[in-house]
């Protein structure tokens, strides 16, 4: 019976884990989804874009056309987040199917 009990004990605790963890890095991500939004805001999608690039390069040593798809996806990833497509909401509803 002590065995039985200790697994649902650690199971119960490693699924509060996973969530605590999984809202913590996105609480984190949150701060940087708000950074992208107000340059968009301020600056247009192609300086951003130029400029995620630029950082890229610098911070990664891309070529120039790895620096720019880079920052390419990146940006629509972020922005298709922004627009609230919710891709990996469905992608985890259509899983748990």
């Amino acid at each position: 019976m002590a065995t039985n009990f200790q697994s649902v004990i650690n199971s119960i605790t490693s699924v509060d884990f996973t969530c605590i963890l999984a809202r913590k890095t996105a609480l984190s991500a949150h701060n940087e989804l708000y950074h992208f939004q107000m340059v968009i805001h301020e600056f247009g999608e192609e300086r951003v874009l130029q400029e995620t690039a630029n950082i890229l390069r610098t911070r990664y040593r891309y070529t120039f056309s790895e620096a720019y798809n880079e920052a390419s996806i990146r940006v629509r990833a972020l922005l298709e987040l922004c627009g609230g497509d919710k891709t990996f909401r469905t992608v985890r509803d259509n899983l748990r199917t």
